[in-house]
Order: C-alpha cells, then structure tokens, then sequence
C-alpha cells in the first residue's frame, strides 16, 4: 500500500465491487467500510455508522489521497469527504446512485435531497446514470457527468461455446429483492420456459412472501452471493437478467454480463436501450420476459465480442472525464473523450 494513494474511492455499501474496479481504473485504492454489528437494527445501525464515520475520518486523515470518490448513499461519507476536501485543499467527486435521488422507494434519500443538493455543489463532479440526472444535478448548481461500471479486476470468465448439443440454458436473475425489481415476473416467465434453468440471486429473507413456494422446478434461489462464489455463478450460465422498473437505472449486474461475455436480458427503457444495443428487452412481463431468454440465448460470439467493444470504448471516454475532474493526468495511450451515458 503506498503512502499516499492517487485516489481513494470510499464506500459504505454492502458492496465493495464498483469502488475497488474505479479505483483500480484511475490508479488507486478503495476503501469498503461496511463494519458487522449485533444488536437490534436501530442499535446495528447507529454503532455500524458511528464505526464507519471513525473509520473513514481516520484513512482520510492517515491517507491523505490527492483526490477522492465517495459513494452515495449512504450521505455521512459524503459529509467526511466534503471536510476533508475543504481542510486538504483537494478534490472530491460524488458517485451519487439512482437511488440517492429519492426514487427506486428510497424515503431516506428523498427527505436528505437538501443535503445532497449542498453537497453536489462543493463536489468537483457528480457522477449519475443518465442526462436526467446530469440536468438535475445542474439545475442545483453542480456539475452531473455519467460514469458507469469500470472493467472487473478479477480474470476473464471462461467461455461456454463448447456446451454440448441440446444442453439447458441457464439464466442467472440478479436481484437483491429491490423495490424495482420485478421478481414476480420472472418467476412467471420461468413457467413459462420449462427448457431454461433460472436461478434467482438476493436474501431469501427478503424475498417476497408465498414466491418460493409458487415458482417451478426450474427456478433456484441461491441467495446473497459475493466473491468467488458470484463469479462461478456467472460462469456457468448462459443468459444474464438484470430488470428494474426505474427508467434511470443503469444496473452494475448489467455491465457484469456484458464484461463476461455474457447474453443479456435487460429491461425496456431508453437509456438501456442506449447503453446495451446487443441486450435482449423486455417490458417486464413474463411474457415478454420469455421471449427476451430466448432472443437472448441465440446471441452468438461475434455478437458478444461486438457488445463488450462497444462498453470497453464507452468506459474509456467516460473514466477520462473522470480523470480530468480530479485533476488526474491522463492514462498514458488514452486520449480523453466527450458524450456517452449509462
């Protein structure tokens, strides 16, 4: 670990896959807090977040990183990242989520848009999915510019070109049991494809009530995968799902598949349409949800190597915006680009 990284991107999701990938992008390092607590939610909550904020106060403050990318939500990291920026005389960038804006049935996110208002103006940059959020981020004084997924770390996956004849096509719906995920169709959509095995990733606790039990034999729930064991499943499989009913979400799983070589299965809107040419679409019903698997598992190599060209060029221009907005020098052999969204 150096003494001073380029850039520290800090996270306090769950997920510490996105800021470790745009870390490693721009030549730095993540920083996940995510502590485990006990107690009852509130009490996990409150000491989950004490921690964290001592956490991340102490690595800015031990770091000392030239510039810095924090997630939101939640925005308490945003807070931290504000100070140290205004004590250190750097940069900091905010990788403000869909949800932070108060959609995809985020309450919290919504009654702290004032905050998140404030701090977009004292951010070096916003980085949102689409030009409706670069337009709003505007409209409060701030500066939007879409950032998507970087390239995953880990090593290519392998291919299944060489499946046998009349093997099952397996589907991999990856879901965390979101408010805009519409899980009920696909386990409809699976009845409708005795043919296809589809397995269902997310906590089964959050799963909705009686769904289990009404799905068919060809749907698995895994649950929560992470790591090692997230990348076997996409390994394995043939057709990746990744559904919102939220028309500015850009789903990371999304970007996953199309890094893997994957085919895609991925919801009707605009900016999906304008981000995954090569997906399958679906409206979101099981009908329609069917035909998409199908469509989607004729895609062929050429089709694959054609999509995952087309977002590898897409992250270079848009991580060079990134650059220039915390005053980083250019990757070396990469020339800055304009346009783009996620």
């Amino acid at each position: 670990m150096s003494a001073r990284p380029t850039v520290l991107h800090v996270t306090w999701q769950r997920h510490g896959g996105r800021a470790a990938e745009i870390s490693a992008a721009l030549g730095g390092e993540p920083l996940h807090v995510h502590p485990a607590t006990r107690g009852s939610r509130r009490r996990a909550a409150l000491t989950r977040y004490a921690l964290s904020t001592a956490t991340t106060a102490w690595a800015l403050a031990r770091r000392r990183p030239r510039a810095v990318v924090v997630t939101n939500p939640p925005l308490v990291p945003g807070l931290l990242a504000a100070a140290w920026s205004a004590l250190a005389r750097r940069p900091f960038v905010l990788d403000s989520h869909t949800s932070s804006f108060g959609v995809k049935g985020n309450e919290v996110a919504r009654r702290l848009l004032p905050l998140h208002r404030w701090l977009a103006r004292r951010a070096a940059g916003v980085m949102v999915t689409t030009d409706e959020w670069v337009e709003v981020v505007g409209s409060w004084g701030g500066r939007g510019v879409i950032v998507h997924e970087a390239p995953p770390t880990r090593a290519a996956l392998p291919s299944r070109a060489d499946a046998p004849p009349g093997a099952r096509v397996r589907a991999v719906f990856v879901c965390v049991f979101s408010d805009d995920e519409p899980v009920e169709a696909v386990v409809e959509a699976a009845a409708l494809l005795p043919e296809v095995d589809v397995a269902v990733t997310g906590d089964p606790a959050r799963c909705p009530e009686g769904l289990r039990e009404r799905a068919t034999s060809n749907v698995d729930f895994v649950g929560f995968l992470g790591g090692d064991a997230y990348a076997e499943l996409l390994a394995g499989c043939d057709v990746v799902i990744a559904l919102t009913t939220e028309p500015t979400s850009i789903m990371r799983a999304a970007y996953e598949a199309v890094y893997a070589s994957r085919s895609l299965v991925v919801s009707d809107w605009p900016a999906l349409r304008q981000t995954f040419p090569g997906a399958a679409f679906s409206d979101n019903t099981a009908r329609s949800l069917a035909d998409a698997v199908v469509e989607a598992s004729q895609r062929t190599d050429a089709e694959r190597d054609e999509a995952l060209v087309l977002q590898q060029q897409r992250w270079e221009e848009q991580v060079g915006r990134l650059r220039a907005l915390l005053d980083l020098p250019a990757a070396a052999g990469v020339r800055d680009g304009a346009g783009g969204g996620r």
